[in-house]
Formats: C-alpha cells, structure tokens, sequence
C-alpha cells in the first residue's frame, strides 16, 4: 500500500521490548525522541483519510489538520512516574483540545491494547483502541510511549515520538 510506505518510511521497525522502562528524562530518553516530517501527494492525502475516517470512525471536513495523539507500550515512559495519572491524561486532552480549537484542528487520542493504562484509556470516551493500524503503519518506532501525528490539508505532516509533545505540535500548527 502506497500510504503505508510513505509513513514507514519515516522510521524503521524498532520492536524491541526491555524489562525495565526509563522514567528518567535522560540522555537515553533524548536519543529516543523522533521527528520525522513528508509531503503527501492530493492522492495520498486522500487516500490516508478514507483509511483515516475507517479508523477513527468519523467523516473529516475539508480543510481542518488531523491531530492523532498516540499511546502504547514501550521502554521509555515518563508518564509512568506520576502518581496521578488519570490526572496527567486529562491535562494531556486539555491541551491538545485548547490547541486543536485554535487552529482549527481536530484531534484525537489513540491506544494499543498493551499501552501502559490502557484499562483508563477504555474508561475514557475521548480514547480509541487502535486495530493495529497505527502501530503497524505509522507509529512504527516502539521506543517511547506517546507520540503524535499531524496531517494538515495541504498534505504536509509532521510525526513526533516522545512525551511532553505539545511545544511541537504548536509549532507545526503555526508553520505556514
């Protein structure tokens, strides 16, 4: 499939599974921070929305930035070091729904069935368990345990692996 290849290959397969989990912002943890960004074509654009609208179960308008905030399982995990998590996440979907609303965007917010909490992501109707989708074709780095996509309607993205994100995905939604 065309769409896969463009997003896979901004990154290659990294499935590697550690026993322990870094909750340290360290060198370790700054090495695994990614940024990946790619131009799709009007046919790629069009073609990862149908997939997209599968997906996520939704029908996207014309002209909006697709913000997908994503969560899964993987060797480094900041977020684990909080003691109110629930808290964290909630914080988390404020801030990507005030940015979202700002410009003109519309998020959401995506889990894989080993995703550390994912028994609170089920809780949480903002939260959708993926089919597999996402991991296989576009989050396709398992070093860190959030990341995010954003696709903006001229067909240009920007992918970012890492927590504590939201700096980024500010500063791609204000690019010209």
């Amino acid at each position: 499939m065309l769409i896969s290849s463009v997003f896979i290959s901004c990154g290659t397969n990294n499935t590697s599974k550690k026993a322990k989990v870094n909750t340290t912002l360290n060198a370790t943890y700054q090495k695994s921070r990614k940024a990946f960004s790619g131009q799709l074509s009007n046919t790629e654009y069009k073609d990862i929305l149908s997939i997209l609208e599968e997906e996520l179960n939704t029908t996207f308008h014309s002209g909006k930035p697709i913000l997908i905030n994503f969560n899964q399982k993987a060797s480094n995990c900041l977020a684990i070091r909080f003691s109110d998590i629930k808290g964290f996440i909630n914080k988390g979907i404020a801030i990507s729904s005030r940015m979202s609303a700002e410009h003109n965007a519309v998020d959401f917010f995506v889990y894989t069935n080993d995703a550390y909490y994912k028994d609170i992501y089920k809780e949480n109707d903002k939260f959708i368990l993926e089919s597999g989708f996402f991991s296989e074709n576009i989050f396709t780095l398992h070093e860190n345990c959030q990341a995010f996509i954003i696709i903006k309607p001229s067909g240009e993205f920007y992918k970012f692996y890492g927590e504590d994100y939201y700096s980024e995905v500010r500063k791609f939604l204000e690019k010209q």
